[in-house]
């Protein structure tokens, strides 16, 4: 083999490991959701409403607020529920972490406003956020650990 032949099989080879990564498959989130019944709805509508942007006072389906993906999830289902997220946060029943189910809803307290949010498994929710519209985040970070209120049922 040549120098010339070595370099180019050098380059190639270089070439090849720095393209691979991108490459690479993305991180998919797989739910364990309830194929049938409320829950399994709630859950399927919310999530196929993940990117659409945040709009203060909207219930869907082009814009949500928080309070509004919950009640536009939830009608989806059957269910409905109030419109505000402080009256959702009184709806249903108080429930404690260790018996979340996917669509139980998730409570913060951030400053002087009431947030709201349906859970999606163990630390998952999914939630119109101001800043990157409906969006799925995990109870488990630092921000969301620090405010989290509780959790309630609405499904029985």
């Amino acid at each position: 083999m040549n120098i010339t032949a070595g370099k180019i099989l050098l380059f190639a080879c270089m070439s090849l490991i720095l393209l691979l990564p991108s490459c690479a498959p993305k991180k998919i989130r797989i739910y364990d959701l309830l194929s049938e019944g409320v829950r399994g709805e709630v859950v399927q509508t919310a999530l196929a409403q993940e990117g659409k942007k945040y709009r203060l006072g909207n219930r869907g389906p082009d814009y949500f607020d928080c309070s509004g993906l919950v009640y536009y999830s939830y009608r989806r289902a059957g269910i409905l529920v109030p419109l505000t997220a402080e009256a959702q946060g009184r709806f249903g029943a108080e429930i404690p972490r260790n018996n979340v189910q996917p669509g139980d809803l998730v409570l913060f307290k951030i400053k002087n406003d009431d947030h709201v949010g349906i859970m999606l498994g163990d630390s998952d929710f999914i939630h119109a956020s101001k800043s990157r519209g409906v969006a799925v985040d995990s109870i488990n970070l630092p921000y969301w650990r620090r405010y989290l209120a509780g959790f309630r049922c609405v499904v029985y």
